[in-house]
């Protein structure tokens, strides 16, 4: 009879490899998408930080320095940031670069155009090449923030 039962030590050790790898990877994956969102976030605050800015008539260097100090969190050079102006009458029309007046103490918008603050940010995977896929095969994901106010 003892012989028919056999020695269960060793299928116990797999199934806590499985179910620990299984926990891991569930955990890893929930610290990844919080920190991701987290970023998202923080991304998205600092474009309408920087498009409600511009909306008042800030020059692009008061602009870029709003969105700057407002992610604290965030690495600035992994940071891209794109401000542009539509101009909305007769209709609207194609994004153009942003630029600051002739005396340099406003932007160049108009009153009644749209203002655009967006922001590329090279968010890095904590978790390197375990989540690589979700990047395309590399170690950083690309999180985008975008944000239109019309100028007052």
């Amino acid at each position: 009879m003892w012989a028919m039962r056999g020695d269960n030590r060793g299928a116990a050790l797999v199934e806590f490899a499985i179910v620990v790898l299984l926990l891991l990877t569930l955990v890893f994956g929930i610290i990844e998408f919080g920190l991701l969102m987290k970023d998202y976030m923080v991304l998205n605050q600092a474009a309408r930080e920087g498009a409600r800015s511009a909306s008042l008539g800030s020059p692009t260097s008061v602009v870029t320095t709003r969105i700057q100090n407002s992610i604290p969190t965030l690495d600035v050079s992994r940071l891209t940031i794109t401000l542009q102006k539509r101009t909305m009458s007769p209709g609207p029309g194609s994004w153009t670069s942003l630029g600051n007046s002739a005396d340099g103490l406003t932007n160049d918008a108009q009153q009644g155009d749209e203002v655009r603050a967006y922001l590329a940010y090279s968010h890095r995977l904590v978790t390197g090449s375990m989540f690589s896929w979700l990047a395309g095969g590399g170690t950083s994901l690309t999180i985008h923030g975008d944000m239109i106010m019309r100028r007052e």
